[in-house]
Order: structure tokens, then C-alpha cells, then sequence
């Protein structure tokens, strides 16, 4: 029978967790024995290497022109960066691939067979990052079941866990290696439904890490008067993979001693702090704005529960405390729930005849749902009373937040006599953006619905979008008086 299992792919640490065959998450170690595989490639001597041997090489890469090896790709998933490492050039895609195969392949080793897989994304990620993480399991020659968002993930497993108490809402703060998300979700027994997600696609550990890299090149430079370049700042000691040693020793002391250039440098705890306080700032605002889009009063919160490496930062804990009023709980390994929650939805969404019994039953106990994790609307024009013209707007059908699956309709009327037809496209946007603006509005999809000619203006047209729990959503243009319709299929795991 096949393996069923569920991988975090992380920006900076990925893992891989199994249901196992009495239907409980454990997880799955790699060739080293460890659980957290570095999300990195290297080519050394030739041969394409992920994980540890690949770090070692990235940390020695990083800064210098000449590079065999990337990392934290995760961040630039679709978009169309490319990474040269040696005489190749490297898409996201392409090497989330390469982690995705090597993932793959342990788990196969010790497990044996692999069931369809499930793979976790961010909260926050477009449809596009969305789209790069399902191209790159397909490269892998991965089959992929489903994907789910990471603190989703998490809240299934402390669900699972029996650790919180059986029915109560809680928000799930997700702060790993590259991103942020914050998501407030309702608990009963083993079955989660969100209310709210939100998060920010760019601050994690990665960001802390450059910040203490700073820090302590600058005290470098007061203590000796010799100024470090910072494009090869990585070749004058101040390495990343040392710099994160530091900040996890920050962690767990006060202040810590970096030997460097034949220097000695101290550097406390609260200098760290100091660096980082923006995007604590950033994470206190997302965290409000989650609670106003939940509306919720965080007194209503019966507990803040942790996920990712980079909650384990003592200032991080502070600014829980004090955006919820409330000591965030610690009752599981922050960098294994996510990854342990995917196996756990992989059991949840798999065929009944590829489980034990055992699993069956176990499988039966959990349920989840989740939310539109963006706004997703149409183009439109309304008119400008005080310019006495028309100008485009965002027209948002599904709000962000709205249960799935779902249905919404809106009505819209044609603006020219002897209109013949009408473009129908499908927006998505993180905020409620009303006025129309590419920089913040992506188009997933597009078409166009004809019209018969010779009818006045002020036709009708309805629009319907249905969002399915296979994140497929089905967009229905429909001319009400000729019954002309346009369909357009976004299968926002696979694209249009």
C-alpha cells in the first residue's frame, strides 16, 4: 500500500511527514537522519546536491560573483528571477524542483511507494507563487493530491494533538524563514474552520538574519575603523549560516561573543532587537489588521498557538504579547507542525482505498475549511459624477475571507448603445482595491462575451463566480435578455 505523506517546502528548511499506518503524523527523516532539510541546491563537482552539502556551499557562494549554488528561492516563486549557478541559469520553478525530487526520494526510501502528495504553500502566496509551487512538483514527477496554506497546516495538527482545549478560536502565528501569516481560526475537536487569514509575502528569519549581519558588520567597523564592503561582506567572515548560529544563541542569552577578523565582537541581545523592530511593527499591524478583518477583539482569542522557526526570537513572543493580550503557546515543535498538518490533510483528502483501517478512522475524525484567501472581482467601469466620465474600477465578487466553497453573484449593465460585447476577466488582489490598478491586481483570467447588436445601454449582466473545494473556481458571464454566457474555468491549482 502506498505511503501517504506531506511536505513543507520552506524557504529556508523543508520537511517531509508521513500518516502513518495507525493514521498519526510522524515524521520523516532524510539520508542524514535529520528532519529539516536546508532549501538548497548546490552543483558540486558536477552533481546536483540538496540540503546540508548544498548550505555549506551557498554560505561560501554568497557575495561573490561567480556562484554554484542558491537558496531562499522560495520568496521569487511566480515571478521570472533566475539564478546562475555556474554555467546554468535556474528558475524557482526549477530549483523547488530539484528539493521537491530529493524530498521525494528519501521519503520513498523509507516509506516505499508514495500515495498522491500534498504540499504546503503561504497564506499569503498569489495565485501565481501558487501556480510555480504545482509546476514544480510536476517536474519533480510528483503527484500532487492538493496543496494547503502553512498555518492551515499547523492549526490541523494542534487540532489533532489534543493539546488546546476541544472547541475554542485561536489565531495561528506562522513566522518562518521567509514569510508571515497570521490566521484566526475556530477549533471543534479535530475540525478547523478559518475565518481570516493574512500575512506578509516578504519577512521571515531570512530578513532577522541580514539584520544581524549588518549589526555586527557595523560594530566591526567602530571597533577597528576598517570599512567592509557589503556586497563581500559574506567573504570577510560574516557568513549568513554564522550569522544564524548567532541569532539563534540570541534566542537563548542575553548577548553573545562573534569572533571575527581576528576581532572579538559582543553584541546583546536587545542590539538585535533594535534591528529587527520594523518588521515587528509589520507583524503588529498584519496581526491587527487580521483581528478587524475577523472582527474579532483579541480578547475573544482563546489562545495564540506558534508555527516556524523564527517564532522561537523572544521579541517575536513579546509582540504577541502585546497584540493579543495573551503568552503564545509553545505545546509542539514549531518547525515540524506545518509539515506534520500536510500529512495529516494528505490522510484527510486521500481515497479510502489506498488507507488502513486504522488510518480510515483517524482520517474520518478531521475536518477543515478554509477561506478565499484573496479578493477576487472583476474589471468594470462606474462614473465619475464630478468628471462626468466613466473610469475603471475593481468590482470584487468573492471578498477575501468568504468561506469556500461558495457561490456569489453580482449584477452589471452595459454602458454604449449597439454594445456587441463585454471583456470578462478575473482579478485578484490582497487589499480591497477599488480603483483599478495593475500594480496591486493581477488578471488570472480573460475572455470575451458577445453581445447581440442594435440594443440600447443598461443591459444586464450577471456574474457568477463559484470557488469549489479543489480550489477551482467557475466564472459565469451571462447576457440576461439574449442568454449569451461566457464561462471561464480558474483552477487556481493549475491556472486557467
Amino acid at each position: 500500500m502506498n505511503s501517504v505523506v506531506g511536505i513543507d517546502l520552506g524557504t529556508t528548511y523543508s520537511a517531509v511527514a508521513q500518516f502513518d499506518e495507525f493514521g498519526r503524523p510522524v515524521m520523516v527523516a532524510d539520508q542524514d537522519g535529520k528532519y529539516l532539510l536546508p532549501s538548497c541546491v548546490a552543483l558540486i563537482h558536477n552533481e546536483w546536491r540538496v540540503g546540508t552539502d548544498a548550505w555549506g556551499q551557498w554560505a561560501a557562494d554568497h557575495g561573490m560573483d561567480q556562484k554554484s549554488s542558491a537558496a531562499r528561492f522560495k520568496r521569487e516563486m511566480g515571478t521570472s528571477k533566475h539564478y546562475p549557478i555556474a554555467e546554468h541559469s535556474l528558475t524557482p520553478v526549477e530549483l523547488s524542483s530539484h528539493m521537491l525530487k530529493c524530498m521525494a526520494a528519501y521519503a520513498k526510501k523509507a516509506l516505499g511507494p508514495i500515495a498522491p502528495v500534498v504540499i504546503t504553500v503561504p497564506a499569503n502566496f498569489s495565485n501565481e507563487a501558487r501556480q510555480a509551487t504545482i509546476d514544480a512538483a510536476e517536474d519533480a514527477g510528483i503527484n500532487l493530491a492538493n496543496i494547503i496554506n502553512e498555518p492551515t497546516a499547523a492549526a490541523l495538527y494542534y487540532a489533532y494533538s489534543g493539546k488546546l482545549d476541544q472547541t475554542g478560536t485561536y489565531a495561528i502565528f506562522d513566522l518562518g524563514g521567509g514569510t508571515f501569516d497570521i490566521t484566526i481560526a475556530k477549533f471543534d475537536g479535530k475540525s478547523v474552520d478559518v475565518i481570516w487569514s493574512d500575512g506578509i509575502a516578504r519577512l521571515g528569519g531570512v530578513d532577522f538574519d541580514e539584520a544581524l549581519q549588518m549589526a555586527l558588520k557595523e560594530k566591526y567597523e567602530q571597533l577597528t575603523g576598517e570599512e567592509i564592503s557589503a556586497q563581500n561582506i559574506s567573504h570577510e567572515g560574516f557568513d549568513l549560516r554564522r550569522v544564524q548560529d548567532l541569532k539563534h544563541s540570541l534566542s537563548r542569552r542575553d548577548k553573545v561573543t562573534f569572533f571575527v577578523r581576528g576581532q572579538v565582537i559582543e553584541i546583546l541581545r536587545e542590539e538585535f532587537e533594535s534591528k529587527i523592530s520594523n518588521f515587528v511593527t509589520q507583524i503588529q499591524l498584519c496581526c491587527e489588521n487580521a483581528l478587524d478583518g475577523a472582527d474579532l477583539d483579541a480578547s475573544a482569542l482563546d489562545g495564540v498557538i506558534l508555527a516556524g522557526g523564527s517564532t522561537r526570537i523572544p521579541a517575536i513572543q513579546q509582540c504577541v504579547r502585546e497584540v493579543f493580550g495573551k503568552e503564545p503557546l509553545s505545546i509542539a515543535n514549531v518547525d515540524e507542525v506545518v509539515a506534520l498538518g500536510a500529512a495529516l490533510y494528505a490522510g484527510h483528502r486521500s481515497d479510502q482505498d489506498v488507507l488502513t483501517k486504522l488510518q480510515q478512522a483517524s482520517a474520518a475524525e478531521l475536518s477543515v475549511q478554509d477561506v478565499a484567501n484573496k479578493h477576487f472581482g472583476t474589471k468594470a467601469l462606474s462614473w465619475d459624477e464630478d468628471l462626468e466620465r466613466p473610469f475603471e474600477i475593481n468590482s470584487i465578487i468573492i471578498p477575501k475571507g468568504t468561506p469556500i466553497p461558495c457561490s456569489e453573484t453580482e449584477s452589471y449593465l452595459t454602458v454604449m448603445p449597439d454594445q456587441t460585447s463585454v471583456d470578462c476577466s478575473i482579478t485578484e488582489c490582497d487589499h480591497e482595491e477599488i480603483d483599478y490598478d495593475s500594480r496591486f491586481i493581477r488578471v488570472l483570467g480573460e475572455g470575451t462575451l458577445k453581445l447581440p447588436p442594435g440594443r440600447p445601454a443598461g443591459q444586464e449582466i450577471i456574474v457568477t463566480y463559484e470557488y469549489d473545494i479543489n480550489q477551482i473556481m467557475h466564472c459565469h458571464f451571462e447576457d440576461v435578455e439574449s442568454g449569451e454566457k461566457k464561462e471561464i474555468t480558474i483552477d487556481l491549482m493549475k491556472g486557467v
